[in-house]
């Protein structure tokens, strides 16, 4: 299952807005615009509170389809607020999925609508479209049917998961949980791989589980090893020194850990003799640069979506790095509009390939400069000094425009 597009009205800070996705079997013609070298990532654009995360949340509860109601999600603050209005409307989400074998409906495109009820001080989830018949893969927890995983921005490991220790939320909701609690776990690697590797009929899927976690790490960095401690906590190896998960940096840490708990589902929710990597599904992660180093940012998207190919990626980032390594079509912005609101576009700026600085002065960010403000205004009055005819100025500019303020050795 694909999310082609969604439809938003009165949710959070979206007014209204229609947004379009990339995925793998998307018409870009038809979309018109150029298919792009990585038909299946989008990454959401945008200053902070215009709406991110909030179009995730939309995606979330719109591909939960009839099951929405009882999915354990508890909606807060979903309906849109605006300064002097009396009374609450409601917030519609309307959604298109395009299917696939695996999801066992009877169409190639089927739909949702999903609306958020006022009610008194509380709001409830409904699924209101006229036609649940397509959906009912939904309600089987083993199911390999629509596939979808989301993760939060306080993304966490621990012993025990969330999803074991509560029963609140139903299998599926469970998987997207994440993006709606912030204290919701992960679920850890040694919690569920062990089984893989000792079972004969799963051995398969460990051995590709290894390579693929080895693969999206690159080479250079803490490679899994397949071995465990006495704590059973598994060990992670370079230029031959290994350390158990608890001890690996924050960095490496964030993103093994949801990794490791994004190829659970992916082995979970895979067809009977199908590859892992022929599993599709749409897969959110809010703040997919968290921790990660500038140069490991340069490349987390590229590996992700070439190393699981018919998995849809919907990511958000603040990154100048992530956004200067894809192309235009892939990126979302979220735009300022009237009351607080926001709403989404594309902007047709060639940049991929473009370095920091130069991503940060073009619309997608909007910046007129990258410089400190101090310094920025000592080059401005030294500019207007060169102008004048003053050399002295001009040297100290060029000077200036070379190194940092402080004094250094």
């Amino acid at each position: 299952m694909y999310i082609d597009h969604i439809e938003i009205e009165n949710f959070r800070t979206f007014r209204k807005s229609r947004i379009t996705f990339c995925h793998a079997d998307r018409d870009f013609e038809a979309a018109r615009m150029p298919r792009p070298q990585l038909p299946n990532l989008n990454l959401l654009l945008a200053n902070n509170g215009y709406g991110k995360t909030s179009l995730l949340k939309a995606i979330a509860l719109a591909a939960l389809g009839p099951a929405v109601g009882r999915s354990g999600i508890y909606p807060y603050h979903l309906i849109r607020r605006e300064a002097g209005q009396t009374g609450r409307k409601r917030a519609v989400l309307e959604a298109s999925f395009k299917t696939h074998p695996q999801d066992h409906a009877p169409f190639s495109e089927i739909d949702s609508r999903v609306e958020v009820i006022p009610e008194g001080d509380l709001e409830l989830l409904e699924w209101t479209h006229t036609d649940p018949k397509p959906w009912h893969p939904v309600f089987s927890s083993d199911s390999d049917a629509f596939f979808m995983v989301g993760y939060g921005a306080t993304r966490r490991v621990s012993k025990a998961t969330r999803v074991e220790q509560s029963g609140k939320s139903s299998p599926r909701a469970a998987r997207v949980m994440g993006l709606f609690e912030d204290d919701y776990s992960l679920r850890p690697l040694n919690t569920w791989l062990p089984k893989y590797e000792s079972s004969p009929q799963l051995r398969g899927r460990y051995v590709q589980v290894v390579n693929l976690l080895n693969r999206l790490v690159g080479n250079g960095g803490w490679e899994f090893t397949g071995k465990q401690d006495k704590e059973g906590e598994y060990l992670f190896g370079k230029k031959g020194a290994e350390v158990p998960f608890p001890a690996l940096s924050d960095g490496y840490r964030a993103f093994h850990g949801w990794l490791g708990d994004l190829l659970y589902h992916v082995c979970e929710t895979c067809p009977s003799g199908k590859k892992l990597t022929e599993n599709r599904g749409i897969v959110m992660v809010d703040e997919i640069d968290l921790h990660l180093h500038p140069k490991w940012q340069m490349t987390v998207l590229q590996t992700l979506a070439k190393e699981l190919p018919n998995i849809q990626f919907i990511v958000t980032s603040h990154s100048p790095l992530i956004v200067g390594s894809l192309e235009w079509m892939n990126i979302i912005v979220m735009k300022p509009g009237p009351k607080q609101s926001s709403a989404a576009e594309r902007i047709e700026w060639a940049v991929h390939g473009l370095d920091a600085d130069q991503v940060l002065l073009t619309d997608f960010f909007g910046m007129t400069s990258t410089r400190a403000p101090g310094k920025k205004r000592t080059l401005k009055e030294l500019t207007l000094k060169a102008r004048a005819g003053d050399t002295e100025a001009a040297k100290e500019l060029l000077e200036q425009m070379s190194r940092g303020a402080e004094v250094a050795k």
